[in-house]
């Protein structure tokens, strides 16, 4: 490894961990001392990390407040530093570091708002992909129906919570108090149409019927989850119209034949 390569690494190290007073690097005077010309960018590192974490997590920034967001902020870099290229994926792993750390692990609203807000954001940033709507239906034989496999948009995301994470959201995004952190098990699906990440809950049924579908089940076979909740009569018309609903939502981006 070359010497700038060395120097490279060393300096950002220095400004990562603070663990290299870099005494034969940064210069010392009377007027400003090595300890603070480095904490000048031990200090922008961290605040352009905190902001970009606030960037990707609003609510949650919201709910905490500046100075516990940056706490949190230095908790998780210290764990999981910034290692890709773009500064918008960071903080990827926020949820899962709050449902680990025992600071915050014991209010589990906190990590599902995370997981909630990360998965609005990547529907924002999904790729594009064709629209599949009510009309392709109408070519369909009756033999293609148990073997039609779906295939969704690439901003679809199905959250199963268990707080109500979702209305906490909701309240800080419409400056309104949040609610009190109650369990509210139940499914949610995140998505994006007309350029803007949408939300809902799921019933059970759906859930399970959306679930079987994305991961690869044809029709038919995905059907029978809805057994659980519907007779052998009754869940064809259910399936159908969950089907038109997708469709009409603008979920769906291909239709193929197992």
């Amino acid at each position: 490894m070359n010497t700038l390569a060395v120097l490279q690494i060393r300096v950002a190290d220095a400004i990562r961990h603070a663990n290299d007073p870099l005494t034969d690097l940064v210069a010392e005077s009377a007027a400003v001392p090595r300890a603070v010309r480095l904490g000048v960018y031990v200090d922008a590192y961290l605040l352009r990390l905190d902001e970009a974490l606030r960037s990707n997590y609003p609510k949650l920034h919201l709910l905490l407040g500046d100075d516990d967001f940056l706490a949190l902020t230095r908790a998780y870099l210290s764990e999981h530093p910034s290692r890709q290229a773009s500064i918008r994926r960071f903080g990827d792993r926020l949820a899962d570091f709050l449902a680990a750390a025992p600071r915050y692990a014991e209010l589990p609203v906190l990590t599902e708002l995370a997981r909630f807000e990360w998965a609005l954001g990547s529907a924002f940033d999904a790729a594009d992909a064709p629209l599949i709507g009510l009309a392709a239906l109408a070519d369909l034989a009756d033999a293609d129906w148990p073997l039609l496999v779906l295939g969704f948009q690439p901003s679809l995301a199905m959250l199963a919570l268990d707080w109500n994470a979702p209305a906490v959201w909701r309240a800080l995004d419409a400056e309104e108090a949040p609610p009190a952190p109650l369990r509210e098990p139940g499914g949610w699906l995140i998505w994006r149409q007309a350029l803007q990440p949408h939300y809902r809950s799921l019933a059970e049924d759906e859930a399970a019927l959306l679930a079987a579908l994305l991961a690869g089940q044809p029709f038919g076979i995905a059907c029978e989850s809805l057994l659980a909740w519907h007779t052998m009569d009754d869940a064809p018309a259910r399936a159908g119209a969950l089907l038109g609903r997708w469709l009409g939502d603008g979920w769906v981006s291909r239709l193929t034949r197992a």
